[in-house]
């Protein structure tokens, strides 16, 4: 394997995953199905305040680009800050 040396810069869209335990209710209210992905709607936006005044989410910055980053960060050897994200 060759030895690689210098810098990762990656360009991309950024996205926001909420991630919260909520009940078949929930999801049947804004019409959300297990294990998908969506793009909100004017429907869903309610959704985002009642996740948070009662499920307590977690929020994971991600998206192909950024997650592949922080893979290549996560391989290359030391020093740090040998890859960067726009």
């Amino acid at each position: 394997m060759t030895k690689f040396e210098g810098s990762i810069l990656g360009i991309g869209n950024p996205l926001l995953d909420i991630s919260a335990n909520v009940g078949q209710d929930l999801l049947d209210k804004y019409d959300v199905k297990l294990d998908s992905a969506i793009l909100a709607e004017e429907k869903h936006q309610p959704l985002f305040k009642e996740l948070v005044d009662k499920y307590n989410p977690k929020y994971i910055a991600g998206g192909a680009t950024q997650n592949t980053i922080r893979v290549a960060q996560w391989m290359m050897p030391k020093p740090p800050n040998q890859t960067a994200y726009m």
